[in-house]
């Protein structure tokens, strides 16, 4: 029997721009329990409590029909989670965690995106406790057929936490890139430190760029703010450095480049670092994710 009916389409505000039932077709999949859609695709849920400092490095790069992925973790008080995500995978890499955080605790999410024909990497993060660092930052690069779509929901419910997001992508002709993203302070979350901005670099004709940032915010004590912006390469850097006698095709990569960069969060080992700068250069320069093989990893900070 097809699940069809019951996958969201873009009627559903929290799918608006990722149509998950035209991608799956007539395609038949086993739903399971689950609070979600993609919980319910995936074959389990992955659960983890992080008590120290914990580094988890996901690398979606099956091309099977479907890879769909879930995750509930715990931060435990004044513990540590730094989370990589890399997809490369082309097909529908799908994938959905919940984070709850204690006292004091930081968690860290760096999401590297090469889209596929349908991609979607969301995270909800609950602020549980007082004094809680969160950075959510991530990069989505995509060409023509692929579609990457980063979705986040953080809630604020305890008082004094400080949250960080900054989401930068580049699409080509016939890519689309999705962020949505949305920052809750509920009335005892005072003291609340949040900004959360998104900038879109469009490098053809006929690619797409869908934002929609959220601020949503019931305490009167806060600093929180955010912002979206979306257009072509800086004219006037471009030409300061063709001026200079670099090549148009070398100066786009360059800028493209340090637009990027900025999103890897600081206090990543260098070599995975490296492995994510290597990633962008590669699509910069062919038009394509880079090919792996190797499998996710998790170990201490």
């Amino acid at each position: 029997m097809s699940i069809a009916a019951e996958l969201p389409t873009r009627r559903y505000e929290a799918w608006k721009y990722s149509d998950l039932r035209q991608a799956v077709g007539d395609e038949r999949h086993v739903l399971r329990e689950g609070r979600d859609i993609i919980e319910r695709l995936a074959p389990g849920t992955q659960r983890l409590e992080a008590s120290t400092k914990h580094l988890f490095v996901e690398r979606m790069t099956d091309d099977r029909y479907m890879d769909a992925r879930s995750f509930d973790w715990t931060v435990a008080e004044n513990a540590e989670l730094t989370r990589v995500v890399i997809q490369t995978g082309k097909e529908l890499p799908l994938s959905v965690t919940r984070v709850r955080l204690a006292a004091g605790a930081k968690y860290t999410q760096y999401v590297l995106c090469f889209g596929a024909r349908l991609a979607r990497i969301e995270t909800h993060v609950t602020v549980e406790g007082e004094g809680v660092e969160v950075t959510m930052n991530g990069a989505y690069l995509v060409g023509a057929g692929r579609h990457a779509d980063l979705t986040s929901v953080i809630e604020h419910k305890a008082p004094g936490a400080v949250t960080r997001q900054l989401i930068k992508g580049v699409a080509r002709k016939g890519g689309r890139g999705v962020f949505q993203g949305k920052i809750v302070v509920e009335r005892a979350a005072q003291k609340t430190d949040a900004r959360q901005h998104h900038r879109g670099l469009l490098l053809e004709d006929g690619a797409e760029i869908f934002a929609k940032p959220e601020l949503m915010i019931h305490a009167d004590d806060v600093q929180c703010a955010h912002g979206n912006t979306a257009g072509g390469l800086d004219e006037r850097a471009l030409f300061y450095m063709r001026s200079r006698g670099i090549p148009e095709g070398e100066a786009r990569w360059l800028l493209i480049q340090a637009f990027l960069a900025e999103t890897a969060p600081d206090g990543l080992p260098e070599a995975l670092r490296d492995e994510l700068i290597a990633a962008m250069q590669t699509w910069l320069a062919t038009g394509n994710p880079p090919l792996s093989a190797e499998t996710d990893e998790e170990g201490m900070l």
